[in-house]
């Protein structure tokens, strides 16, 4: 298995873990030698939909705690003990500025993975709204920042985060950082772009956003899974028409419960008749990697939809995975869109030398553009696409009170 999981928590399926089971593993892995490593999260109110469970580690691998309860099982035959899974992150993975290589790997530096383009790049605003009918498209990312470009104190809204309906969004990383900073991280800005995108792509939708990724682009089974169970706990009153997911993983292993459960939390979604959207990933790869490539799942051909990117109407970007899961393609490279941030020191540091390499300032701001690459903004480009065919409804309801 790659080394690409969490080193701070384990994931356990909620409906296995048992008061006292928490105890019961620490002495297992105290006999082995790993300590007592595991604790409960603190809890979060109102409490987590997800199936999945997050136990805190401190002073092990979660690797290594994972093969030491598994072969206590096997050797003991305790079977009442919750099986303990790495939490692998799902990455947006979109691609940074530099020169692509043949094997669609990327070359540069720096923090950031787009460039700042000039406000006369970026088309004209629509206006809004165009209709009293709305598509909705729930976006499942980074969380929409305020844009000056984007329609605001309107009724209805453009954009409503999910919150406002009660849904108890996870605790990331950059809720203290300073109101004119950004978090640490290539993608706090990554929802607002994919926003822009579809403003331009379906001037009628609305967007519901849920933040579930952090500023790095790194999303995580149990946040996902608690997303997608809440939506479609709720679609008799806020009913999306489609949910876009730009971001991605590899199935790990062939028994990879944690995606498992993904799997079924996006069956409950589309089982609403909600359309699923996802970008295939950015690896130059045919691997599959999902959720983009349950689009090859037999039970949920249907419902989802794999996007690859295009660097023009007939040839396949050379950062885009490909292969027979990938159903559609759009372009992907050098796409426009909006930056609630700015690189204050962009071009002036690059011309000092001393300077010239250090990651760019960068500063919270409601006017700022740029060019981004990736099969993210070919699958938001296709979802707003999807969106404009749908006849639309009432869209999103007037937000109350949350419980």
């Amino acid at each position: 298995m790659r080394g690409n999981y969490r080193a701070d928590r384990i994931l356990a399926l909620a409906s296995e873990l048992q008061p006292g089971d928490v105890d019961r593993l620490n002495k297992i892995l105290e006999e082995t030698g790993l300590g007592r490593p595991l604790r409960l999260p603190a809890l979060r109110a109102p409490a987590s939909t997800s199936r999945l469970t997050g136990l805190t580690v401190t002073g092990a691998d979660p690797m290594a705690i994972r093969d030491a309860v598994q072969a206590h099982v096997m050797q003991d035959g305790d079977r009442g003990l919750p099986q303990l899974v790495p939490d692998v992150p799902y990455n947006a993975g979109t691609v940074g500025a530099g020169m692509f290589l043949a094997d669609g790997k990327k070359s540069g530096h720096g923090i950031a993975a787009w460039l700042p383009a000039p406000a006369n790049q970026m088309p004209a605003r629509p206006p809004w709204p165009q209709t009293a009918r709305h598509q909705v498209i729930a976006l499942l990312d980074s969380g929409v920042q305020p844009h000056d470009w984007l329609p605001a104190g309107d009724d209805p809204p453009f954009v409503v985060n999910a919150t406002e309906y009660g849904w108890a969004a996870p605790d990331l990383p950059g809720s203290d950082r300073e109101a004119d900073q950004p978090p640490p991280g290539s993608h706090w800005g990554h929802a607002t772009f994919l926003a822009g995108l579809i403003r331009m792509t379906a001037p009628d939708a609305q967007i519901l956003s849920m933040r579930v990724m952090n500023a790095a682009g790194q999303v995580s089974d149990d946040h996902l899974g608690d997303a997608l169970t809440w939506l479609a706990a709720h679609q008799a009153t806020i009913k999306a028409d489609i949910v876009l997911m730009a971001f991605g993983r590899r199935r790990e292993e062939s028994e990879d419960r944690a995606l498992d459960d993904v799997r079924d939390a996006i069956t409950r979604v589309a089982d609403n008749g909600v359309r699923i959207v996802a970008s295939a990933g950015n690896d130059g790869s045919a691997e599959p990697v999902y959720p983009a490539a349950f689009a090859a799942d037999p039970g949920l051909a249907s419902a989802v939809v794999s996007v690859g990117a295009l660097s023009s109407p007939t040839r396949w970007a050379p950062f885009s995975d490909y292969g027979p899961w990938v159903r559609e393609a759009r372009k992907g490279t050098g796409i426009v869109s909006l930056l609630p941030e700015l690189s204050a020191s962009a071009g002036q540091q690059q011309v000092t030398a001393e300077r010239a390499f250090d990651p760019p300032t960068l500063t919270v701001s409601r006017e700022g553009f740029a060019w981004w690459s990736g099969t993210s903004f070919a699958a938001a480009i296709y979802a707003g696409q999807l969106a404009s065919q749908l006849p639309g409804g009432e869209g999103l309801p007037v937000a109350t009170a949350a419980p």
